[in-house]
Parts: structure tokens; C-alpha cells; sequence
């Protein structure tokens, strides 16, 4: 009985520590929310090209318009026709240098499209600002066999960077930049469940796909920083913070069960920590200009923030991304 009484006071013990550590790391990053984000970094932007998918909203034309404002090529990547986005940034920034391109996410065969177009019409690619996403979806699989919301939220994007390499290695300082979230640190990612497509289609498989996917997005900016170093080729994920995009609209608009206390729980987020999109853009557009970076790294806020702690496995990790290429035909 006493070595019971032992047995359980150090799992209390364990877990206290546990819940205290995860504590402290919230109190961090809601102290960092709310702390002046504005990029030291002032270097102007003339003579570069940057794609940034999902341009056409939210986060995505915030850092559309940002690389605009400083002179920079920016080339809208979205499913939608994004030409009243496109002549709203060159009102706002007088730059007349904004083009759009079809690409959806939810079909490879439209990655690799798009990828061939920017063949054929660009010499170079100075800036991949992987930020497309969807917060919810009816679809549970797509055409491609893999699980909608990380296809859209993170496969796509793997395949897309890697399609792009060769335009991103004739640039001097290229740039990848993946969107992340704070919700990648509520994941419950395995290597079984990386391409989860039998399910049950609810909020709560909804929630824990999308931070999986968010968690997998600063995964491959670990690993692509490594294999992509050679090359010159700078690559770190970014936590924009919590702002009210049209991905919070399409996680209302789809039926799902516990449908009520999904939006309870956004809502209450919003409430609390919803910051402006071109105030959270600024970190997109630090990644995206500055001279000064830790490649590899996780961002918020403008400054190297740190990373749930089951990327320190490197097992973890390897198995991740090999699993990833695995499943896009990716050779290694």
C-alpha cells in the first residue's frame, strides 16, 4: 500500500510539473502577442518575386500587400478568382507589379501545374510564403488518397517547395516561409495518424487534424533548413497569432458534430487574443526581408520563438518527414 501511496504521488508530481511547464510556455506567448512586433528590418524588396498562396485573404493578402509596399513582384497563388484582391494591393501600394495563378491545394495534379506554369514564366523565385490553409472541411479524403486537411494545410505545400527548388536556388537569398499556430501545440500527431482517412468526420477530428498539420508545418522548416543549406536556401515557420480570417468562417460553415462548442471555444480565443492581420503579417514580411535570421527556426512575433518539444525527438521528426515524402513520391 505505502509503495502504491509512493507510486502515486510521483505520477501527481510528474504531472504538476508537466502542467506547470505548459503554463509557463502560454504565459510566454500571450505576453509575446501583445508586444511591438515591428521588424527592424527595413531593406526594400525592388527586383524580387514572391509567390504567397492564399493571397487573396486574410493573413495571406496582409503579407501580399506588405511585399508589395516594398517594391517587391508578388504573385498571388489561390483557388478563386483573386483580381479584385490584385488591383486592391496596387491601389494601396502603387505597386502595379501583382499577378495572380490558379492553384489548389486540394489536387496535386493543380500543384504540379502550377509549378510548371512558374517554370515557364519565371527566371526566379526569391520568396515561398507557404500560408494557404482551411480551418474545416466536409471532404474527408481527397483525389489523391490523402486526408483533406493536411493535404490542403501542409502536403500541398511540401510538394509545391519542392517542385519550386530549382527557381527558389537561382535567387541570391531565397526565402520559404510556412505558416504555423498556436494550435500545434495541442497536436496528437503519430506517424499512423499523419495521413489519417478513416475517421469519423467531427469537430474534435477537425481540431486535432488542423494542429497537426500546423505542427507539421514547423517540422518541415526544421528538416527542409537542413536539407536545403547547400543551397542557400533560408527556410523557418512563423505563428502569425491569432486573428479572425476566413479560415475561422469555414470551420463555421461546415456540419460537423460538436459544431456549437467548436465556435464557443474560436470565439473565446478571438476574444481574448485576436490581433490585426497586418499586425501579424509583420513577422511573415521580417522572414521574408531580413538579413538577420536563425534558419530553421520557429518565429512569433518577429523574434525566434520556441517550438513544442516533441521536435526535439529527432526520431520523431525523421520518421515524419520520411513518411511525408513517402506518401508525395518524393525521392529522399
Amino acid at each position: 500500500m505505502q509503495l502504491m501511496g509512493t507510486f502515486k504521488y510521483i505520477i501527481l508530481w510528474l504531472a504538476s510539473i508537466w502542467k506547470a511547464a505548459h503554463s509557463l510556455f502560454y504565459l510566454k506567448w500571450t505576453i509575446r502577442n501583445f508586444t511591438d512586433n515591428a521588424t527592424e528590418c527595413h531593406h526594400c524588396l525592388t527586383g524580387k518575386t514572391a509567390i504567397v498562396t492564399g493571397g487573396n485573404s486574410g493573413i495571406g493578402y496582409a503579407t501580399s500587400v506588405l511585399l508589395a509596399s516594398r517594391g517587391c513582384r508578388v504573385i498571388i497563388a489561390c483557388r478563386r478568382d483573386a483580381t479584385q484582391q490584385k488591383e486592391a494591393i496596387m491601389k494601396l501600394t502603387g505597386n502595379n507589379q501583382i499577378t495572380t495563378k490558379r492553384l489548389d491545394l486540394s489536387r496535386l495534379e493543380s500543384v504540379r501545374q502550377f509549378a510548371q506554369d512558374i517554370a515557364k514564366t519565371e527566371e526566379k523565385i526569391d520568396i515561398l510564403v507557404n500560408n494557404a490553409g482551411i480551418g474545416a472541411t466536409s471532404q474527408r479524403v481527397t483525389e489523391d488518397g490523402l486526408n483533406t486537411m493536411m493535404q490542403v494545410n501542409y502536403f500541398g505545400h511540401i510538394l509545391l517547395t519542392y517542385l519550386l527548388v530549382d527557381k527558389l536556388k537561382v535567387s541570391s537569398s531565397p526565402r520559404v516561409i510556412f505558416l504555423s499556430s498556436l494550435m500545434a501545440n495541442v497536436h496528437d500527431l503519430t506517424v499512423d495518424n499523419l495521413n489519417e482517412t478513416n475517421f469519423k468526420m467531427d469537430a474534435t477530428k477537425t481540431a486535432s487534424h488542423y494542429s497537426n498539420a500546423k505542427l507539421c508545418s514547423i517540422l518541415a522548416a526544421q528538416e527542409m533548413s537542413k536539407e536545403f543549406q547547400n543551397y542557400g536556401i533560408i527556410v523557418n515557420s512563423a505563428d502569425p497569432g491569432i486573428v479572425k480570417t476566413s479560415i475561422f468562417d469555414s470551420s463555421y460553415s461546415v456540419d460537423l458534430e460538436n459544431h456549437w462548442s467548436t465556435k464557443i471555444v474560436l470565439e473565446c480565443l478571438l476574444l481574448l487574443f485576436k490581433t490585426d492581420a497586418y499586425f501579424s503579417a509583420k513577422t511573415i514580411l521580417h522572414l521574408a526581408a531580413s538579413k538577420d535570421l536563425e534558419a530553421g527556426s520557429h518565429y512569433f512575433r518577429c523574434r525566434v520563438f520556441e517550438t513544442p518539444s516533441i521536435l526535439k525527438d529527432r526520431r520523431f521528426c525523421s520518421e515524419i518527414w520520411q513518411k511525408t515524402k513517402q506518401l508525395l513520391l518524393i525521392d529522399s
